[in-house]
């Protein structure tokens, strides 16, 4: 007989049961059983809320390939905290004949009993865990209200400093707060004091890269670093002014502005850290804080009344109803994006010229690049001349018309209802195993846990399933995408007549299907096309 040892452990710390210790006590149990092998699997640093974890997945592997006869434990937690992952494992290891022991618990499935306790301990081993996910976020939301830095990177002007105290009960506490870096909060300064002057972000790019002023992590201004270091109500000094500003466009603020001391918001994105998916203001949280403000409230509040006046009559750059490469032409100078420029109207069609301009050229004013423009019409019919004769023929050029069209097809599948499908034939396995259970035991309450269980395990499904039948009806931009990529590879089987028919939109949508970037240099004429797939020569 063999047998699998398998421990885990959330952090690398000292606190709690430690991996060798785990894998001690699994020892001492299998001392008293004629065990010939033991392989041992572990994960350090990984948490049970689901079995994403590099040694369970090695050791899945083995059990199906009947590698070991006995799954030892030193907990039933330690496997997983998810009842979805517990009951899916269980049926697993049942279909291939592998009996589990939890040591500490003394779960054994090889009973009937066994296996029912063991169910209902994974649910308030799975409760234990959705309580302490709650405590922790009630806890965040309590450290946001009250202005507490939560952690991430520090805006501009600030870093963090760790503050320890004693709470009402005597225990140790500790919670982070902002601290000036007096050199970038005269930056800001600036920045503020420049955009009141000139009105306009893009001019304040310019400035700042024409001057070589960088960021805190030593790269160029962008239009998003300085509108985000404008709108941060984290340099004001707020007062009630600030406050009521805020409440205008749904924004809350916790704590009493004092004219001092500035804001930090919390909870303005959707999803994961990082996300550009910003909520709706009136779900953020806003909070006076314990740093001080640098910027007066008058000032703060105009800079927020021009930014949105400017919104709606901003013009959109870098576009146009004819050039071909907008998006995947840069720079072979710098390596920045090149945007569409406009020149003189020609007097007999009434258009106007067009150019591929280097942006950083543009916003350092020729200090940072001086790659020369190039003119779009020349170019564009260009690229399409070598699409024709020099590096695609006609049956290459379908081919990464099908290629990129697969890819959009594995795209269409849409992951979330994946997920749902999964969460839902786990929650039915489930629903199997606790009835197989509820069918063995005599006792009440215990039957009661299970009844409940069920019933929820049921409701859940009920939900998952609304919401597939949701997405179902919902089309997504890749299957506009798909559509639109059919008409291309239909029309555009004979590429010598492509470019006397196609639409600037078709032409557009082809080059884009099959060019990963165009490289210019307008000084020499050399230009460089990289095709999706295909290294350059």
């Amino acid at each position: 007989m063999k047998a699998a040892i398998y421990a885990r452990k959330s952090k690398l710390t000292e606190k709690g049961d430690s991996i060798e210790n785990q894998i001690k006590l699994c020892k001492d149990y299998l001392s008293h059983m004629s065990i010939e092998e033991i392989f041992i699997y572990k994960d350090e640093g990984f948490s049970g809320k689901n079995t994403d974890r590099p040694g369970f997945t090695q050791m899945i592997e083995d059990a199906k390939k009947q590698k070991f006869n006995i799954l030892v434990c030193y907990k039933l937690d330690r496997i997983s905290r998810n009842v979805a992952d517990f009951s899916a494992l269980t049926k697993d290891l049942e279909t291939l004949s592998i009996s589990f022991i939890s040591v500490n618990e003394q779960f054994d499935t090889s009973s009937a009993m066994g296996r029912a306790m063991m169910y209902i301990a994974s649910v308030f081993s799975q409760l234990e865990r959705e309580t302490i996910s709650s405590r922790v976020r009630d806890n965040m939301y309590a450290l946001a209200e009250a202005g507490k830095w939560l952690g991430g990177t520090p805006p501009t002007g600030y870093n963090t400093e760790r503050l320890k105290l004693k709470d009402a009960t005597g225990k140790d506490r500790s919670f982070c707060i902002l601290v000036p870096i007096p050199v970038e909060l005269e930056l800001v300064k600036l920045i503020y004091d420049k955009y009141l002057e000139v009105k306009s972000m893009s001019k304040v790019e310019k400035y700042l890269i024409c001057n070589d002023i960088k960021t805190k992590n030593n790269k160029n201004w962008s239009l998003a670093s300085i509108n985000s270091v404008l709108t941060a109500p984290v340099y004001v000094k707020a007062d009630n002014k600030v406050t009521q500003y805020l409440k205008s466009i749904g924004i809350k603020v916790n704590g009493k502005p004092d004219g001092i001391h500035g804001i930090l918001t919390y909870k303005k994105r959707k999803g994961k850290s990082g996300s550009n998916r910003v909520k709706d203001t009136c779900q953020w949280i806003a909070s006076v804080s314990f740093h001080e403000g640098i910027i007066s409230a008058d000032k703060w509040i105009k800079v927020q009344e021009i930014i949105t006046l400017n919104k709606d009559k901003a013009p959109a750059l870098g576009s146009s109803g004819e050039a071909l490469l907008s998006g995947i032409i840069k720079c072979s100078n710098c390596d920045s994006p090149m945007r569409v420029a406009y020149g003189k109207q020609y007097a007999t069609s009434g258009r106007k010229k067009y150019y591929y301009m280097c942006t950083l050229k543009c916003k350092s004013r020729k200090t940072k690049c001086a790659n020369s423009n190039i003119n779009g019409a020349d170019l564009d019919a260009l690229i399409l001349e070598e699409l024709k004769k020099l590096t695609l023929d006609k049956s290459t050029l379908i081919e990464e018309l099908k290629k990129y069209k697969h890819e959009l097809e594995a795209a269409t599948e849409n992951l979330v209802i994946k997920k749902l499908n999964i969460s839902i034939d786990k929650n039915e396995e489930m629903v199997d195993n606790l009835l197989n259970n509820l069918s063995l035991t005599k006792d009440i309450e215990t039957a009661t846990i299970l009844l409940n269980k069920i019933s929820h395990l049921k409701t859940e499904n009920k939900a998952l399933r609304n919401k597939i039948n949701k997405l179902e009806f919902q089309s997504t931009p890749e299957e506009n995408a798909l559509n639109n990529l059919e008409e291309i590879q239909n029309t555009f089987m004979d590429l010598s007549t492509f470019s006397s028919f196609a639409s600037v939109s078709e032409k557009r949508k082809l080059l884009s299907s099959i060019i990963h970037k165009v490289y210019a240099n307008g000084d020499t004429g050399k230009v460089l096309i990289k095709f999706k797939g295909v290294e350059p020569q």
